[in-house]
């Protein structure tokens, strides 16, 4: 009962200080990753490296990875990139085990970890809001080691009380294996136990190898769950995982003689003797590293093989608006404004067309009505939110407004005609309504776009200031004919609401 009690609670305790650290660091590095994630579009090794690095910080890669599926569904990383990023969190996962192996069984864990707990409470309790993020992750790394410790204790009993040495079925330790990374959640948790059961005599140093291939497996069930009802972009990103681990662990079964000789050549060149913990945690590198070589030099083909096993479907202007996307209140609001300025360009093409005197197309103005009511629904998901994305949130409401009013304004009467009542007018305009659908979706000549569309709205409207007057005049003292008179003036003020919310949407968006 007593080493049931250890086991289990040593799991607990490395799962509950394994969830402060992760949670907590991912608070502090919030910003870094979004940033980090921003900048990746130099090429497959950046993307990579950027995967590892961002994994190694925040101790998860099933964070990471379901990171990469809400950036690659928000469209702010390419797919491409995406698969880089998911290989380099394969290898960022195996940080873990290099912390446990070289720290967590060379000190008397028990000793060290509740000191440190203590002191990550107390600095919990002290520092300010965002600092206390700081406290949380150190009393989550201390809680982490006390685990091992708990563990240790649990794992000698059941050396003495069990014997698993002929346990030698391959196939057997692999699914055990992935069984528990499902199990725990964490492939990080379930390296952490092989390691203790390992370095307590439980198990062998080759049966502690198959374990772990295994439970490099099992972290893509996340992502599985991810993609699940999501759209294209998600469901590539989670089979993108699931085929390069399960890639990965046959690479690591086919070339497991050599695997285990480097490894054991290392690890006597670094310690001067093999040491079977820090063993795991270079065969766990090793063939992850190995994957990701491989892998990225067949990179294309596995694009295309990614992209034909799942083709695009649904609308394209709601590709960017993923549930879990709303998960992620940052990544969520650039999904939203990615859409908004997809159904600009939309509306940017049907001005142009109805400048050159094409009739308004009832059918797209209804489904830009959806899409924009579809981008509402999105947004009501988002539950906590900073002041700055709560401001920003604001300013996309705003925008939304005016796209609804601009396709007010593109289906009234006045829109029939106003091209051959006012033809300099749609002459004058239409260079402008060509440029917007071609930039509107680069963010580097948004300001620009603004500028001008600005520019073109306080123009127009004091020209139809003006006009408005002179036809009324005109039509008093010449008697033209109040219902052409009528007409072009509609016509002016539909000129003068197509810019204005064109200019107000952009300006809503650039803010």
């Amino acid at each position: 009962m007593e080493m049931a009690a250890a086991l289990i609670g040593g799991i607990g305790l490395f799962v509950l200080g394994m969830g402060m650290m992760t949670g907590a660091l991912k608070e502090l590095a919030g910003e870094f990753i979004k940033a980090w994630m921003n900048r990746i579009a130099g090429g497959t090794g950046r993307a990579i490296f950027s995967g590892a690095l961002i994994t190694a910080i925040i101790q998860s890669s099933t964070a990471v990875t379901l990171l990469t599926i809400g950036f690659v569904s928000a469209g702010l990383l390419p797919f491409r990139q995406s698969i880089g990023v998911i290989m380099g969190a394969n290898i960022g996962s195996t940080s873990t085990g290099w912390l446990v192996s070289l720290i967590g069984f060379k000190v008397d864990l028990l000793s060290w970890a509740l000191p440190i707990v203590g002191i990550g409470v107390l600095a919990q309790t002290v520092l300010k809001k965002r600092q206390a993020a700081y406290g949380t992750a150190v009393a989550g790394f201390g809680l982490l080691f006390l685990g091992v410790g708990v563990l240790q204790t649990g794992m000698a009993d059941l050396q003495a009380a069990v014997s698993f040495e002929g346990m030698t079925n391959i196939f057997l330790l692999i699914v055990i294996g992935t069984l528990m990374t499902v199990i725990m959640q964490s492939s990080s948790v379930a390296v952490a136990t092989t390691l203790t059961a390992l370095f307590s005599g439980v198990i062998g140093f080759e049966q502690a190898v198959f374990l772990v291939i295994g439970q490099n497996i099992g972290t893509t069930l996340t992502a599985v769950l991810a993609s699940i009802g999501a759209g294209t972009a998600a469901k590539r990103a989670g089979l993108t995982h699931v085929l390069f681990n399960l890639g990965t662990a046959v690479l690591a079964v086919l070339l497991l003689p050599l695997l285990i000789w480097v490894t054991r050549a290392l690890s006597t060149a670094l310690f001067g003797t093999f040491d079977a913990a820090v063993g795991i945690a270079i065969f766990h590198t090793l063939f992850n590293v190995l994957g990701v070589l491989v892998f990225a030099a067949v990179l294309p083909w596995f694009v295309r093989l990614l992209e034909w096993l799942v083709p695009e479907k649904g609308d394209p202007l709601l590709y960017h608006l993923e549930a879990q996307v709303a998960e992620i209140p940052e990544v969520a609001l650039e999904a939203a404004q990615r859409t908004i300025q997809l159904i600009l360009s939309k509306l940017f093409g049907l001005a142009r067309a109805m400048l050159a005197g094409t009739d308004a197309d009832a059918d797209q103005i209804a489904h830009l009505h959806n899409a924009a009511m579809q981008v509402r629904t999105f947004l009501a998901k988002i539950e906590t939110m900073s002041p700055d994305v709560f401001n920003r949130h604001v300013q996309i409401l705003h925008a939304l407004d005016h796209i609804d009013r601009l396709l007010q304004v593109l289906s009234e009467p006045g829109a029939k005609g106003a091209d051959r009542l006012h033809p300099g007018l749609a002459e004058r305009w239409l260079p402008l309504m060509e440029n917007a659908q071609q930039h509107i979706l680069d963010e580097g000549t948004m300001p620009e776009l603004i500028a001008e569309l600005g520019e073109a709205s306080a123009t127009m409207a004091e020209h139809r200031k003006i006009r408005r007057d002179e036809y009324f005049v005109r039509a008093a003292k010449s008697g033209e004919e109040l219902d052409l008179v009528l007409k072009k003036v509609e016509a002016l003020l539909w000129y003068d609401g197509v810019l204005y919310h064109f200019w107000r949407a952009a300006a809503r968006l650039g803010e």
